[in-house]
């Protein structure tokens, strides 16, 4: 054959070894007979097809061109090159053949080129202008930038104490856990670290100390120049191609070794998914039980204790749970139990109303003044049962918890969780020692004995700066941030005899601060204030901070506070945030210069400044192909609650009661969710319950349920609900002292398989095959790893 300078190769992957071949196969090589040239077609160096030996027909009919003065002949036409859509993947990298690639300029798509019929099914990236080429390495550049933040944050598993200690050699040794107790969280060995807790002037220099970490300019000019890279178009059309082949790359591989993969997961005895752990990485604290747990519960203690006073109004009146629920034994002479005394209109109630008026922000005066009736009684319900701080300090909340949560998982063994639970703005204690909602919580799981080898916490800060404000709970900005973070940095805190240990006990076991993006978020601003000014000079007339001012600012505090609790040797914490659905429909006040949604800034934010992974990650399907494209390459963790997602609601019910501004998004069919595609393209996404209370569930085991209903709509087998079992646990806030017992890896360096987790995080197989452990087979996590390293050889070369 006939070739060009600029050769087209091959690149051949060994039946998807670890380190497949990287010797390019020419096309010559695939000629069987190499002596004799090939006088028939060669690529030309725009990729093109010409003929080495045109003959012309004397007969042809020749055309003249007046113009030019050209003349042209008949055959002429069979040599005008025709672009398709197999020179397009040419051009943008396909695995089967990569020329040198000599793209010609991209022109930005303008909208009177297209239909009108069809703009409306068009994301709002696919018209934004772009004046300049992306090179592709920029998200190599980009992930450089993701881990440069989490390093100095402390976010990465290597910066934990209660990960691991460091032995001499330079190697990482396991910490035993024990679980009840300060030590539990300090390295082994080093009796001086608990003498350091009760040294006060150390305590005082520590928390007083100052830490390099980039400003908020910075901070800004990376975000901008990050964006500049996602919107290019050239780059945006690579990455949605590359997507394209992965998501189909993967049926081909399940049918050439499904028989392979079925060998190899029987070879592993007594070992199947339901004796493999998994971990539900977001479930609420106040949706952890079903509908039908709790219409028990209260049954229960109706028929035990009627007369319990549970509430005591601001007249000094009583009401007892007999008269909440208007049930009177006496009267009637027989237990209803059974009936569905929680019903759906409550539930959409709690659901919609409750959070956002009622319980983050804990004011009873106006409760009992502007609600009456259906709505006060409802109040009461929420408030007695699902509440931790109330009339009966969170008694029956306490009980339904270890009832129905910790008692059922303690029993499975191999099910565990980390409950997320929202941080709430209570401000009318007068003690100062538990003037903050972190010990007041503490001493509620303190009380009850809440604490469990089976669960870690996620606390969840929502947006709530407006209602704060103009019920004036404060002033600025810094003060709703002081609200949260200000008892953490108080040394005395930490010192006090009785709530010290106590608040220890409790952030030794939490795992990650969240930032809940929400629906209900008030987005319409009447003073558009800069956004560069500090958080103490944000009044802006109660105006809600972007988005990215909320994410940096929780940054700042988490890294501070990470770099006091590392020199202490406890635990660090992660940063997650969430996304709302609507945040498509909101244009971002945060540049200047350019434009895009609070969804594209939301992502971007997580992508830049969040370890801990990006929640409802189904929102991820709508963002630019770009961003898409690198949450794959960094391998980010991502949770999806595909049940939560398709729970019925009736907008019109709610929607005079519901907040300014919000809009109730409709229910969607379950195939809908693209966590399916998610995990046949290969990100390191799992699944979780999110409320058990919401989605119906119909078992006492929700998260088996949860796979289960996955498992019988996409036909899933052992391989695939294993690999996002093991995708749970390796992702998760547990130590890596229980990961190197449930999934045989470590921290530290083998020569053994590895991992990278958010591209920041290595773990290393401790010995060649640990398929015992998680039963993965080895030959589905070799090909996520060389398709994975192919991706990256092809954004590297």
């Amino acid at each position: 054959m006939v070739q060009n300078n600029e050769s087209v190769f091959f690149v051949e992957c060994d039946s998807y070894k670890e380190s497949p071949s990287t010797s390019p196969i020419r096309l010559d090589d695939l000629d069987g007979n190499d002596a004799v040239s090939d006088q028939g077609l060669a690529f030309d160096g725009d990729v093109g097809i010409t003929s080495q030996a045109r003959v012309r027909n004397p007969r042809a009919q020749i055309f003249e061109d007046s113009n030019t003065d050209v003349v042209l002949h008949l055959d002429d036409l069979d040599m005008v090159p025709l672009n398709t859509k197999f020179d397009m993947q040419m051009e943008m990298g396909s695995p089967m053949a990569m020329p040198a690639e000599t793209p010609p300029p991209v022109e930005p798509l303008k909208t009177k080129d297209l239909a009108y019929s069809s703009l409306a099914h068009l994301p709002s990236y696919f018209f934004e202008q772009t004046h300049f080429r992306i090179d592709r390495k920029c998200l190599l550049e980009m992930s450089k930038l993701r881990r440069n933040y989490l390093t100095i944050s402390k976010q990465d598993a290597l910066s934990c104490p209660q990960l691991h200690s460091r032995v001499a050699g330079g190697y990482l040794k396991p910490v035993k856990e024990k679980l009840f107790g300060i030590r539990h969280f300090l390295d082994l060995e080093e009796s001086n670290t608990v003498n350091l807790l009760q040294d006060g002037n150390y305590m005082t220099e520590l928390f007083n100390s100052q830490i390099n970490i980039p400003t908020f300019k910075e901070f800004r000019e990376d975000f901008e120049w990050c964006l500049k890279i996602i919107r290019d178009r050239s780059l945006s059309r690579f990455s949605e191609k590359r997507l394209q082949y992965l998501v189909n790359k993967f049926p081909v591989f399940q049918h050439l070794h499904s028989k392979e993969e079925m060998r190899q997961s029987k070879k592993v005895p007594h070992k199947d998914f339901y004796n493999c752990r998994k971990i539900d990485l977001n479930l609420l604290l106040s949706g952890c039980f079903s509908q039908w747990q709790l219409t028990e519960f209260i049954w229960t203690k109706l028929r035990k204790e009627p007369d319990r006073v549970i509430h005591q109004a601001f007249n000094g009146s009583h009401i007892t749970l007999s008269q909440l629920f208007k049930v009177n034994f006496e009267e009637t002479g027989q237990f209803f139990n059974g009936l569905k005394i929680i019903d759906d209109s409550f539930l959409e109630w709690y659901k919609v109303i409750y959070p956002a008026k009622y319980h983050l922000v804990n004011d009873e005066m106006e409760i009992h003044t502007g609600s009456h009736g259906k709505q006060l009684r409802y109040y009461l319900i929420a408030k007695t049962f699902l509440e931790f701080d109330n009339y009966i300090n969170g008694e029956y909340l306490a009980e339904l918890l270890k009832t129905f949560l910790i008692k059922p998982q303690e029993e499975s063994k191999y099910q565990l969780c980390q409950l997320s639970v929202d941080f709430q703005f209570y401000l009318h204690y007068d003690n100062s020692d538990v003037d903050n909602w972190w010990m007041v919580f503490a001493n509620w799981l303190n009380h009850y004995n809440i604490f469990s080898n089976n669960i870690r916490w996620n606390i969840r800060i929502s947006r709530i700066y407006p209602e704060l404000y103009h019920t004036g709970k404060v002033k600025n900005f810094q003060e709703y941030l002081n609200l949260i973070f200000k008892p953490l940095f108080n040394a005395e805190n930490y010192l006090h005899k009785s709530l010290g240990p106590i608040l220890l006990k409790f952030l030794s076991q939490v795992s990650s601060i969240d930032l809940c993006i929400q629906d209900t978020d008030n987005y319409i601003w009447k003073n558009f204030t800069a956004v560069s000014c500090l958080p103490k000079d944000w009044t802006s007339g109660g105006d809600n901070p972007t988005i990215s001012q909320y994410m940096y600012y929780v940054y700042v505090n988490l890294t501070k506070l990470n770099h006091i609790r590392q020199a202490l040797h406890q635990n660090t914490f992660t940063l997650r945030s969430s996304c709302s659905p609507t945040s498509m429909n909101r244009t971002s006040q945060f540049s200047n210069t350019l434009n895009f949604t609070e969804h594209t800034e939301t992502i971007l934010n997580n992508f830049l400044l969040a370890c801990g992974g990006f929640l409802n990650a189904e929102n991820l399907w709508n963002a630019p192909p770009s961003l898409v494209y690198l949450f794959y390459l960094s391998q980010i963790p991502m949770v999806v609650a595909p049940l939560n997602s398709i729970v019925d609601s009736n907008p019109t019910m709610l929607q005079e009661q519901a907040p300014t501004g919000l809009v109730l998004e409709p229910s969607k069919p379950y195939k809908k969710n693209p966590f399916m595609k998610f995990f046949e393209m290969g990100f390191k996404i799992s699944l979780s319950s999110e409320s058990i209370l919401y989605n119906n569930s119909y078992t006492k085991e929700p998260i088996i349920e949860e796979y289960s209903v996955a498992a019988s709509i996409y036909r899933l087998h052992s391989a695939d609900l294993c690999e996002l079992l093991r995708n749970s646990v390796i992702t998760s806030g547990f130590s890596s002292t229980l990961k190197n017992k449930w999934l045989g890896v470590s921290l530290a360096s083998h020569d053994y398989f590895v991992e990278n987790t958010g591209f920041v995080d290595k773990w290393y197989d401790c010995k060649p095959n640990t398929s015992l452990e998680h039963n993965v087979p080895i030959i589905r996590r070799q090909y996520r790893s060389s398709t994975l390293a192919g991706e990256w050889r092809l954004i590297i070369a």
